[in-house]
């Protein structure tokens, strides 16, 4: 097959990924925010013992977790991240969502969760195992909201970590999302945002990484829906943060298109995009400081 044939086959099968996702959502609205099913409980706690794992790898070194009070942005369909950071010492963890996939979680799953995870303190994990399993515990909230008001859904708290999987990338105002972050984060808050910039329909993300990259903004959302990949760049995601005054702001990548895949990945890109040196780019961590020191 010729590069040019390439290049359109790609383009009507991501037209059909699209309207099929958007399909989707207005049959059966958001409800899947990753590719692990609930009641697969094995592969749920390796889902989040890999992204815990990725949020720690991009933690300043000089970051201690104990005392620290955490707030997770968007963490889907379980809260399993925030048990981790209070068996490994953090005073509190606060969630924020839009949908209310996480209310309903069984306890039980967070027991399950620290039997599989041997850092931190055995008095910490301890004390983890408590907080998650009382209903209501201050120490251990969620919060939801359509609007995403996230001073509002902070519930009058301040945070020394905001962190993130995969969310970023969703939000339709990311200026809006780090305005409202800004406001909740404490003078030396530290910031770990993972943003996956690629295709998320299944298929085809394996055999064109950039295809939501290859249409107009117009023919793209013909397709919106709520969480539709909003096709923001690194470039962009650090200008947001820049503008709210946050230092030392670095998107580090994690992985990159597969060599075989980049000349086609590459090709045919809609104007916006094309030419774009960090195209190759299918994921990495947004990190920033809040201006000011962390406290004791």
């Amino acid at each position: 097959m010729t590069p040019a044939l390439r290049q359109l086959e790609m383009t009507v099968l991501g037209l059909g990924f699209l309207g099929l996702a958007w399909s989707k959502d207005k049959l059966r609205g958001y409800a899947t925010p990753n590719t692990v099913s609930k009641f697969d409980v094995e592969g749920q706690i390796a889902y989040l013992l890999d992204i815990f794992g990725s949020l720690r790898r991009f933690m300043p070194p000089e970051l201690d977790l104990r005392g620290r009070d955490v707030l997770e942005l968007s963490p889907g369909a379980s809260r399993g991240n925030g048990v981790l950071f209070l068996a490994m010492g953090a005073r509190s963890y606060h969630a924020i969502d839009v949908f209310n996939l996480a209310g309903d979680e069984d306890p039980v799953f967070y027991e399950v969760l620290l039997d599989r995870f041997t850092e931190g303190t055995a008095a910490d994990r301890q004390r983890a195992r408590t907080i998650a399993s009382t209903s209501g515990s201050r120490d251990f909230g969620y919060a939801v909201g359509r609007d995403f008001d996230i001073p509002r859904l902070a519930e009058g708290r301040t945070f020394d970590l905001i962190v993130s999987c995969a969310a970023f990338e969703h939000y339709d105002s990311v200026p809006d999302a780090v305005a409202g972050l800004t406001q909740v984060a404490r003078p030396g808050c530290a910031a770990i945002h993972i943003i996956d910039l690629q295709t998320h329909s299944r298929w085809i993300r394996e055999h064109d990484p950039n295809n939501i990259y290859r249409y107009p903004e117009a023919i793209y959302r013909l397709f919106r829906f709520p969480g539709q990949p909003n096709r923001l760049r690194p470039a962009d995601y650090i200008a947001a943060f820049g503008a709210e005054a946050w230092n030392d702001v670095r998107f580090v990548p994690s992985r990159t298109i597969d060599p075989a895949l980049r000349d086609i990945s590459l090709a045919g890109l809609a104007a916006p995009f094309a030419g774009q040196e960090d195209m190759i780019v299918l994921d990495g961590a947004l990190t920033a400081r809040h201006p000011g020191r962390v406290g004791g």
